[in-house]
């Protein structure tokens, strides 16, 4: 038997708290069988007669923190919670540049659009117009780089990646918002990890705290950043 390719952080008879790794598809593509984590959840999962339900999902080259339920009252409640932005959401993001404010927050309104499905930056009155706020603090400055906190007010495709690169700041190695990452070669996808989850038990009601060990590829990156500071 080979080893897993995921990990379960934590898991009770209502829900299942997975770290997905970086690459993986969170939910399959239509008309494609590529490996993805939605699948291996039920697969794994389904040996013990267990259906799942997928709540949420995260960028495919974002590595962390996704939850399944494995009681349909239970994936309604966890719905609800993820629509209200009610769960704490906290990721670490490594981006171009210095940030100066030890702490902050970012407000843009975001639109998706159809070329390369991404989200932009909008005026506020522009149709489609979608309201964005994240709070970040600094954890480690470096020489040419910082490591972020951020906190996740609301959840809309890529936000992270689009507002940080709007202000100048782009996730280092993210390709898609910030064309000359591609020179990056420390990694292969965006830094960005969905490290920490608070959330409310669907069923039980206490408030618990789940984390996502930060993976190699980021760890190495950041090691790399720590030695040439």
């Amino acid at each position: 038997m080979g080893k897993k390719p995921f990990y379960i952080i934590d898991q009770d008879k209502f829900l299942a708290v997975v770290d997905k790794p970086p690459g993986m598809l969170a939910v399959p593509i239509p008309d494609s069988n590529v490996e993805n984590l939605e699948d291996l959840v039920a697969r794994e999962l389904g040996k013990h007669g267990v259906t799942t339900y997928t709540v949420h999902r995260i960028d495919r080259f974002t590595s962390g923190i996704m939850v399944f339920a494995k009681r349909f009252n239970a994936y309604e409640e966890l719905v609800r919670q993820f629509r209200n932005q009610e769960p704490e959401r906290i990721y670490l993001a490594l981006v171009r540049g210095i940030v100066e404010q030890d702490e902050g927050e970012l407000i843009h309104y975001l639109k998706l659009i159809k070329d390369g499905f991404r989200n932009i930056v909008v005026p506020q009155n522009e149709k489609g117009a979608t309201f964005a706020r994240l709070t970040y603090r600094v954890k480690e400055r470096f020489e040419s780089t910082t490591l972020l906190e951020v906190r996740l007010d609301t959840g809309l495709k890529n936000q992270i990646r689009v507002q940080f690169a709007e202000e100048g700041h782009p996730v280092v190695g993210d390709r898609h918002y910030a064309p000359e990452e591609k020179n990056e070669s420390l990694i292969n996808r965006q830094a960005l990890h969905a490290y920490k989850l608070n959330l409310q038990h669907p069923i039980k009601h206490y408030s618990k705290t789940y984390q996502a060990k930060i993976p190699p590829d980021m760890r190495s990156l950041l090691k790399h950043y720590r030695k040439s500071h």
